[in-house]
């Protein structure tokens, strides 16, 4: 009852009924959110918060990390556009007055927001005006190939009380952060950097250490460029570093709470990719959607175990003549 599928093909699952429900399934009854389909989006209703979350994972002790927590949540609405920075609006006017300069403008993103994937989220940006750092990519990738052991999953399975058969899919696979690494992180340096230009700038393993890379770099870049490099972050610290050594930055402030009650179809799509590739496996009404599996072969992959079968045969026949349709190669 299982069926490889991409992303955009996750599109058939949602498109099959007006209501959705997602859930986590190590957790005994733990929804996500509950969204219905309304015109072109979704109005979506929250229904879990940081203390439900704290409540579940703090039965797993050592393992408590491997498991999502209200950030992890957060982050998700963040990274699929459903949510934005509190002082988001306060940039995008800001935008304006660089670009109004008589100097050339660089916006530099930290390894914060290219996690949140403002960049593709926002589209306000042109073509050779991001920068990106090495030391940026460096972080990302030096947190892609933890994987979790045969004797790991075995010590999880002795504390997850609900459903630890699925924890089978995880062994030999990415753990939590490098699964975030690859599958939100990568994905969002692989769409950006065509339009982008690099600077080097050998990362480190020291986050701190790390930190101060990427403001020397950014400073380097604006001597021998003569230019305006904006470092744009999420993260409090490197604001005293980009004072200390006079780098213009713009602070994002990410939401404390969720709040969200609306999204388009296309970030509700996003929405559950993010769900699935972080959390790992999520349910949404009656069908699984794992985003770390056994055989897994591309980063785009998910599988889908189908625990309906009228769901699964109108899915696999919707699926296959999207299939065929796509081969056509029909352009828009």
């Amino acid at each position: 009852m299982d069926e490889i599928v991409s992303r955009d093909e996750l599109q058939i699952l949602l498109n099959m009924e007006d209501e959705v429900s997602v859930m986590f399934p190590f957790y005994h009854k733990f929804e996500l959110l509950k969204a219905k389909s309304d015109e072109d989006g979704y109005r979506i209703k929250v229904l879990v918060g940081r203390q439900e979350f704290d409540v579940k994972s703090s039965r797993l002790g050592d393992y408590s990390n491997e498991m999502p927590n209200y950030n992890d949540f957060l982050e998700c609405l963040l990274s699929s556009g459903v949510m934005k920075y509190k002082n988001e609006a306060k940039f995008m006017k800001k935008i304006k007055h660089y670009r109004g300069m008589s100097k050339k403008v660089y916006f530099c993103p930290d390894t914060n927001v290219i996690y949140h994937r403002f960049i593709s989220n926002s589209s306000i940006f042109r073509q050779n005006e991001i920068v990106l750092v090495d030391a940026v990519k460096g972080e990302i990738e030096a947190n892609l190939n933890f994987k979790f052991s045969p004797h790991q999953i075995h010590e999880l399975k002795n504390l997850v009380r609900y459903q630890s058969f699925l924890l089978d899919e995880w062994v030999n696979k990415r753990m939590k952060r490098s699964r975030r690494a690859a599958y939100i992180a990568l994905r969002e340096l692989k769409r950006v950097k065509d339009a982008a230009i690099s600077i080097e700038g050998a990362g480190s393993s020291d986050k701190e250490e790390n930190d101060r890379i990427i403001v020397k770099s950014i400073k380097r870049f604006e001597r021998e460029k003569n230019a305006l490099p904006v470092l744009l972050t999420a993260d409090v610290s490197m604001t005293d570093l980009c004072e200390i050594e006079g780098v213009e930055y713009f602070l994002f402030e990410i939401p404390h709470a969720i709040k969200a009650d609306y999204c388009k179809a296309e970030q509700m799509l996003e929405l559950v990719y993010n769900l699935a590739v972080v959390f790992g496996v999520i349910k949404l009404n009656s069908t699984l959607i794992f985003g770390e599996f056994r055989g897994k072969s591309r980063y785009e992959e998910l599988k889908l175990k189908f625990l309906d079968d009228r769901i699964a045969k109108e899915f696999r026949r919707d699926l296959k003549i999207c299939r065929k349709l796509m081969e056509l190669k029909i352009e828009r």
